[in-house]
């Protein structure tokens, strides 16, 4: 099946997008020090799923209400019967998963006559999925990985050319980037409200 662009699909009527909640995003790095970022990816790929115009969205207050109710994390797994009991209490049509799936980060420093050059680049990789409440099965799938390269000359004498980027800054913006291509591409392939039978 070819790959097919966003903006080659017609935006759905209000009654056709499908209704999603987002289940806080995963840290799969091994790195505790990436955690404190699961809050603003979950946040921020709810902004953009719903800037593509194709789903509505539910509010994560109340996915968070309904997810103490039964007594669940929502940053926990959820397996097919529990999404099932969220998915009717909710009124959804699927829920997002997601994980940070890595974040290689690495600055190096190389003298070069009267001056050095200062290095750094991370590479940063997440994926999503889109699970029918009711079936279980996938709807959509989507990877992303972003590779992002910054370098500055200093003189030995004189002030750093050019302004820095904070490690935290440089990782956010591959994260960024991964998210935006993520919700592009499961707006893409996700089925309307009646093409799933709702």
């Amino acid at each position: 099946m070819s790959k097919v662009a966003l903006q080659d699909i017609p935006e759905p009527s209000y009654d056709e997008k499908p209704v999603i909640a987002v289940i806080n995003f995963q840290n799969k790095t091994g790195d505790s020090a990436m955690d404190p970022l699961l809050e603003n990816i979950t946040g921020s790929m709810i902004s953009e799923l719903h800037n593509t115009g194709y789903f509505r969205i539910i509010e994560r207050e109340r996915l968070k209400s309904i997810l103490k109710e039964l007594k669940f994390n929502l940053g926990g797994m959820v397996d097919a019967e529990k999404a099932k009991q969220i998915g009717k209490m909710l009124g959804v049509d699927a829920l997002l998963f997601g994980n940070l799936s890595s974040v290689k980060y690495s600055r190096n420093k190389q003298t070069i006559f009267i001056a050095w050059t200062e290095g750094q680049k991370v590479e940063v990789a997440m994926d999503a999925r889109l699970v029918n409440v009711e079936t279980g099965e996938v709807l959509a799938a989507s990877k992303a990985s972003s590779f992002i390269k910054q370098r500055n000359w200093v003189a030995f004498w004189f002030a750093r050319l050019g302004k820095k980027t904070n490690k935290d800054t440089i990782i956010q913006t591959g994260i960024d980037q991964d998210i935006k291509q993520i919700a592009n591409d499961i707006a893409a392939k996700t089925p309307t409200r009646g093409e799933l039978g709702r």
